[in-house]
């Protein structure tokens, strides 16, 4: 891939994680064999690098973090050197040449659904989110229902900043890799009004059997499975003859849906709270995809999907991520793989 600030998902695949991340670069390379994934573009690290270098904040991280010759060795340190480079980093616009670029970016988009400020989702793209032994899944910002460019601008700066948070800063240190980190990306990616959402493991996430692909998912948005706020529906799919062969319906009484800027938890109403969330055939079409993207790849996957509530089946399906299962995880039950989304996720 060719080094520019913007790249379309369709410009780039899984070996451009150097550019665009590891989130977007798989984002890339679903789009490139066929899996449908909501349009958009990666703010690539070049613009990132680019607005540090530019705007002086990389020489000003540099510096600050001099007065800590030791290392951030006690959590009062690292909060309040945390807290001070995302006030150096938020404290900068966006070089005008890169703001424009990104905006020309997102009018293409908002000229293709025919409506002025679309709705994307912004979300993180860390370089060293799937290095071998490292996992900051979660530990990045991602902003869902942004829904004009000076917004979708802002939040970008605070994906940027996010690279700095007290989590980030203490897994690196732990991991001895540089604190300053490598780089970011960041989606910007249309986004999918959900009637429901969740994820998907391509092999069973307790005992790592690779004969099925199981899904776990909710009402809404995903943030209702990531964060663990409901006890999600589960789907266990036959990898091979692709039928669903068992399914475990739970109550489901809290969702995350828009409002007019981001998303809102609220009630499920009654008569849909042990309604199954997805249909047989929305969890197989699901389970089709993640076979595929597995095969693909070559290692088992855990992927995130998406039912869009405007469309009907099969157009309704999307995937909005994929990444190797890691042997920890499939080590765990959902429970532990939910509370630790929900650690990452929460100060």
């Amino acid at each position: 891939m060719s080094r520019k600030w913007i790249a379309w998902f369709d410009e780039f695949g899984k070996d451009d994680v150097k550019y665009v991340g590891g989130k977007c670069a798989n984002l890339g390379e679903m789009v490139k064999i066929g899996i449908p994934v909501p349009p958009g573009f990666a703010v690539t690290t070049e613009a990132y690098d680019k607005f540090l270098e530019e705007k002086g904040a990389g020489r000003e991280i540099e510096e600050y973090l001099e007065r800590f010759s030791g290392g951030l060795d006690t959590l009062a340190d690292l909060d309040k050197a945390c807290l001070d480079i995302g006030r150096i980093i938020t404290s900068k616009d966006i070089p005008e040449d890169l703001a424009k670029v990104i905006g020309e970016a997102y009018d293409s988009l908002c000229q293709e659904y025919g409506v002025p400020d679309l709705c994307v989702a912004i979300r993180s793209s860390g370089v060293a989110e799937d290095m071998p032994g490292a996992s900051f899944a979660g530990q990045y910002e991602s902003y869902l229902n942004v829904r004009d460019l000076d917004d979708a601008l802002e939040k970008i700066r605070l994906c940027w900043a996010s690279m700095f948070s007290t989590r980030c800063v203490s897994y690196r240190q732990k991991r001895g890799l540089d604190i300053l980190g490598s780089s970011v990306s960041v989606a910007v990616m249309k986004m999918i009004r959900g009637r429901s959402a969740g994820v998907g493991f391509t092999v069973h996430p307790t005992t790592g059997d690779d004969q099925w692909v199981v899904l776990e998912g909710a009402w809404g948005i995903g943030e209702a499975v990531v964060q663990g706020i409901v006890n999600p529906d589960t789907f266990v799919i036959n990898k091979e003859k692709l039928v669903v062969e068992e399914k475990r319906i739970s109550e489901k009484s809290r969702q995350f849906v828009f409002q007019e800027s981001g998303t809102v938890e609220a009630d499920v109403p009654p008569e849909m709270r042990r309604n199954p969330c997805l249909s047989d055939e929305e969890a197989v079409k699901i389970a089709e995809y993640a076979k595929f993207v597995e095969s693909h790849y070559g290692v088992p996957q855990d992927i995130e999907w998406v039912i869009d509530s405007d469309l009907s089946f099969p157009e309704n399906v999307f995937l909005v991520q994929t990444r190797p299962v890691t042997a920890i995880a499939q080590k765990k039950t959902p429970q532990d793989r939910f509370l630790d989304r929900l650690l990452s996720r929460r100060p």
